[in-house]
């Protein structure tokens, strides 16, 4: 297989293990399929209520089978090293017993005690090996959240000799930083082999930024060097905060000759009740289940200090959030979004409040750009992809009049770069 087929492997595996953080991991329980069924018979028809029930079954165990399966890698992964532990203990009590017959002792005890054949074992014990490595490499959130593509990658060594067990190593303090902060309960799936323990990271997921030299470091720690009295102090927030005491009761937003149920773009009907919404334009921001964007902050290497990185791959064209902040109007000299018409214009602040777009750097070439949505007659302004790969880092185009007001020097490191002056760096 050529080295690029393998990356994009590699790549899918650990992309695989932020989406499946986005879903649910749970302690598996022992379910009672008569206590659990829903009674109904499709001969006199499926109603809401019914429908809702068999969903809400369906959730069930694929939750559950999902944390059985993680349970049963976890467990797999730790046999080997027990496996491992008793060779060591019989070539202690037998002095005279080389490795190999150690080995053969060993594997005969646990064929006889599991009923299966040496083959059988022997085959189940090379894609064992391949979970504890990922374990040893990624940590236990890695093999825990790899999902089902993960024995495909053990079973026939995808990767592990191009890069797999190194990018793991690297990216591990990530993976704890979404599994800690998205399941906070997920440390409980060690229990049965007694390695559980307390949560290293707590709080929003973006409050850590991960680092290359060791753990992820706390936001505030990131901007130390900055001479700022109270320290760096910021709400992550899921919507924008409209500033009263300028707009009152109003949503600056709001466009009156907009129609709130109608799409502007599709023309296709708005909800919030993703039942009777049929705009399909952004589906995965609005008028759907919302489901945290697989991206972490992390410090950059060219002296922009933090960014944001893409943990999973954006097509063209999809959103990636919304730039959320503080809705007001008469700031200068400081970043802030302009939004709005001429008439009715607004500022959109990220200095106190917002989400992790307050940290998506400017590029001369970006992957990303910002884009204006209506969404229920409100005008929404959207990070929209242009193409971007897992891993790499978000950019957007600041825009020349941003430029031009503040007069920053642009760090963006690209060939043709519009703005490459000496200035202080963006905070």
């Amino acid at each position: 297989m050529a080295t690029g087929a393998l990356s994009n492997y590699v790549e899918c595996l650990i992309s695989g293990g932020y989406r499946q953080q986005n879903g649910s991991i749970c302690s598996p329980t022992l379910t009672i399929l008569q206590d659990r069924r829903p009674e109904f018979s499709l001969r006199t028809g499926v109603g809401q209520e019914v429908f809702r029930a068999i969903n809400s079954l369906c959730r069930t165990y694929c939750d559950q089978s999902r944390s059985s399966r993680a349970l049963e890698m976890v467990i797999q992964s730790y046999w080997v090293e027990c496996y491992e532990a008793r060779i060591a203990s019989i070539r202690i009590e037998y002095p005279d017993c080389t490795n190999v017959e150690a080995r053969m002792i060993a594997l005969k005890e646990a064929c006889s005690i599991l009923g299966w054949q040496e083959k059988e074992l022997r085959n189940r014990m090379a894609v064992w090996r391949g979970y504890k490595e990922v374990k040893d490499s990624g940590g236990w959130a890695s093999l825990i959240f790899a999902g089902s593509g993960v024995y495909r990658f053990c079973k026939y060594r995808i990767g592990f000799e191009n890069g797999l067990t190194t990018r793991l190593r690297h990216i591990a303090p990530s993976l704890e930083v979404a599994a800690d902060t998205l399941h906070p309960g997920w440390r409980d799936l060690l229990r049965i082999i007694d390695q559980s323990g307390p949560r290293r990271y707590t709080g929003h997921p973006h409050e850590w930024v991960t680092v290359d030299t060791g753990p992820a470091l706390p936001l505030q720690e990131t901007y130390s060097h900055l001479p700022l009295p109270n320290g760096f102090d910021y709400q992550f927030v899921e919507d924008c905060v409209i500033d009263q005491e300028v707009f009152g009761v109003e949503d600056p937003r709001h466009e009156p000759g907009v129609d709130p149920d109608l799409c502007q773009i599709c023309k296709e009907k708005q909800s919030d009740n993703a039942t009777s919404n049929y705009c399909s334009c952004f589906p995965n921001l609005f008028g759907c289940v919302r489901c945290p964007s697989p991206v972490q902050i992390f410090h950059t290497a060219s002296g922009k200090n933090n960014g944001v990185v893409a943990r999973c791959p954006f097509e063209r064209g999809t959103a990636i959030a919304e730039f959320v902040g503080f809705i007001t109007l008469g700031i200068d000299g400081m970043d802030v979004m302009m939004g709005g018409t001429p008439e009715r214009p607004y500022q959109i602040f990220q200095g106190h409040l917002g989400n992790f777009t307050r940290f998506i750097n400017h590029s001369c070439r970006p992957n990303c750009q910002f884009q204006r949505f209506y969404w229920r007659g409100v005008e929404r302004v959207l990070v929209v992809s242009r193409g971007v790969e897992a891993g790499s880092e978000i950019t957007v185009d600041y825009s020349d009049f941003y430029w031009r007001e503040l007069k920053k020097n642009c760090l963006c490191g690209e060939t043709g770069c519009r703005f490459p002056r000496q200035g202080d760096i963006r905070l």
